[in-house]
């Protein structure tokens, strides 16, 4: 039975080891390893026949239940296996349709898994019944493929891994777009944000790692002297350096970096430079009409309006600064700035202007200046004539202009200056020209006005000023132009004016001037202009052949209530007058040939070019006419 049994295990073994299924290539690795089990069932064998030929002493019934043993042993391990081969797509041989016990009777097996192997013929068998090759559980091949056939634990915790991966990489990609997307969102808006936005400089970095980080980093990178000239300017324009985009910011850039002559930080003049810098971004210097030599590599004394003479300021050395002097330390500096008239600046004076205490003539009329004046201005005090007219400065006229000993010259007019009139002008001992037209100023003139004895000029037509006309002038007065028209003043007119022998034009019209005309005002020999139209003035005009009447060009008188006849005879004798505005007033008389000729065309100086009269009241064949107020004809 033993040696039947052994011969039966062998053969089955030799015969799977030569007989592998058609397809050599498909099966290679099955073959590899049925040949190795062939080899480890021989070892088996061996191990039997050494048992008897040791000489160990047995009777034959020990030695057949050894041999079962071994083969329940290697049966049961062999269906084990077959319970996971998977059928091969190539079925040559012959299906397993015996029953397992025709085959090995010795052996004991599994009926159901018989059954299954059985009717589905997963193992090959040939016409004996032996087994034609032993199949690796782990093996399953399918056409040139050899792969890894794995429990279903083994699988599943695969493709908990595959998934896992799988999510992994989907949240990853996500994070990623999601990061493409806020990320220039923000810092977009950040951006647009930022129009003004404080940026704070970070301090110049030291010789070694500080052991704090800096409170805010700085917007851009910025140079070394870019930090050492923002840290020397900030005493001069504090934290305006630091706004990105500002005048000041823009100007500590140029000369930090930009500036051909790069000069040293601790060279006297350095604050100057930058100032004037300053002065061109805060004027939008690159729109202006001309902006010859501003930012160029010359000395700013050069650069277009700086570079002059005016009022004891400038030189053919020195352009438009006032030379430096003998001690050390001392440079050429800046005195006058005359940007001449509509040269297109826009913009607002920096009150760093103020350092510049020599200077003594500012010019910048017909423009777009705006904003209001820094009171840092007052530190002019060398300054002589200040002419920003006709463009539209805000706010008051500084008080801290009235440590200034020197200005004679202010033209404020066709602005938008308001307030109170300021009483700094009453201030100025040097004032002789001051001109605040068509503002909106208030309040009223302060008689301290009278006490300017070297006044020559005063105009504030079209204000909203109110009160008395000032009555203090004394004879060491020099006025010679006074002029108030188109505001609210009232009251007669002041008698102490007659004091004023230099007065050659006196204009009041359009405001509440009540009373006669002064009898003091017939001595008025350098009289030559008389506005009082449009008042609630009453009386007679002089009827004598006074002084006033040889020198006056222009009476104007209309829309009152002036009464009596006019003395037409007095006009007849000079040849100077060019208008005679009478009409809407309460006057009779006649108007004489003589004066009518005077309308001719072709005269050219002495032409008259204006005569009106209430023709229902005068005779005159020559005058435009009203009657009660109405042009007739």
């Amino acid at each position: 039975a033993g040696e039947n049994g052994r011969s039966d295990y062998g053969n089955g073994v030799a015969r799977g080891s030569i007989a592998p299924p058609a397809n050599d290539d498909r099966h290679a690795s099955a073959k590899s390893q049925a040949s190795h089990r062939s080899d480890e069932e021989d070892g088996h064998a061996g191990k039997h026949d050494n048992f008897h030929e040791n000489g160990h002493h047995g009777n034959q019934e020990d030695g057949d239940q050894y041999m079962q043993h071994m083969l329940d042993k290697s049966e049961a391990d062999r269906l084990d296996q077959d319970r996971s081969f998977v059928k091969p797509d190539d079925q040559n041989g012959t299906n397993f349709s015996h029953g397992v016990e025709e085959f090995y009777p010795n052996v004991e097996a599994d009926t159901e898994v018989m059954a299954t192997i059985n009717q589905e013929g997963l193992v090959q068998v040939d016409e004996t019944g032996g087994i034609q090759a032993f199949v690796a559980e782990t093996i399953a091949i399918e056409g040139d493929d050899v792969g890894i056939i794995k429990s279903d634990a083994e699988i599943e915790k695969e493709e908990k891994k595959k998934y896992t991966k799988y999510f992994l990489g989907t949240v990853a990609c996500l994070i990623v777009v999601i990061a493409a997307i806020v990320v220039p969102l923000t810092l977009k808006f950040a951006k647009g944000n930022q129009v003004n936005q404080l940026n704070i400089i970070t301090e110049e970095p030291t010789s070694s790692p500080s052991l704090m980080p800096s409170a805010m980093p700085s917007s851009m990178p910025s140079s070394v002297r870019f930090t050492r000239v923002v840290q020397k300017l900030t005493p001069l324009s504090g934290n305006a350096l630091k706004v990105q985009g500002s005048p000041q910011y823009r100007a500590a850039m140029w000369i930090s970096d930009e500036d051909e002559m790069q000069m040293p930080l601790s060279m006297p003049g350095f604050e100057q430079r930058y100032i004037m810098a300053l002065f061109y971004f805060a004027m939008d210097g690159p729109l202006w009409v001309n902006s010859n030599g501003w930012l160029g590599p010359e000395s700013e004394c050069f650069w277009f309006g700086i570079d002059g003479v005016s009022e004891g300021c400038g030189g053919e050395n020195t352009g438009g600064c006032k030379p430096r002097g003998d001690f050390v330390g001392d440079y050429d500096k800046v005195c006058r700035i005359g940007m001449g008239y509509a040269n297109n600046l826009y913009g607002e004076f920096p009150k760093e202007m103020g350092f510049l205490t020599e200077m003594t003539y500012v010019e910048i009329q017909g423009d777009w200046l705006h904003g209001t004046l820094p009171p840092e201005m007052g530190e002019w005090r060398k300054l002589r004539a200040f002419l920003v007219n006709n463009n539209f400065i805000g706010g008051t006229f500084p008080p801290t202009f009235g440590e200034n000993k020197m200005l004679g010259t202010i033209f404020l007019n066709n602005n938008r200056f308001n307030g109170t009139f300021p009483q700094v002008f009453s201030t100025l001992k040097n004032l002789e020209w001051l001109e605040a037209d068509n503002n909106t100023f208030t309040g009223e003139i302060p008689e301290s006005i009278c006490n300017l004895k070297s006044l020559r000029i005063f105009t504030a037509n079209n204000n909203t000023l109110n009160g008395y006309i000032p009555d203090n002038w004394d004879e060491n007065n020099l006025i010679e132009d006074f002029e108030l028209e188109d505001n609210n003043i009232r009251g007669p007119l002041p008698e102490t004016l007659a004091n004023a022998k230099f007065l050659k034009d006196l204009r009041l019209s359009n405001n509440q001037i009540t009373g006669s005309f002064p009898i003091s005002y017939y001595d008025f020999e350098s009289l030559e202009e008389l506005y009082l139209d449009r008042n609630k003035m009453g009386g007679e005009l002089p009827q004598t052949a006074e002084l006033f009447y040889d020198g006056l060009q222009e009476l104007v008188v209309y829309n009152n209530a002036f009464e009596g006849r006019f003395p037409v005879e007095h006009f007849e004798s000079t040849l100077r007058v060019k208008k005679l505005m009478l009409h809407d007033n309460q006057m009779t008389g006649v108007i004489s040939d003589n004066i009518c000729d005077r309308l001719d065309p072709e005269r050219s100086y002495t032409r008259l070019t204006d005569l009106t009269v209430d023709c229902d009241l005068i005779s005159c064949t020559c005058c435009t006419c009203y009657e009660d107020g109405v042009l007739v004809s």
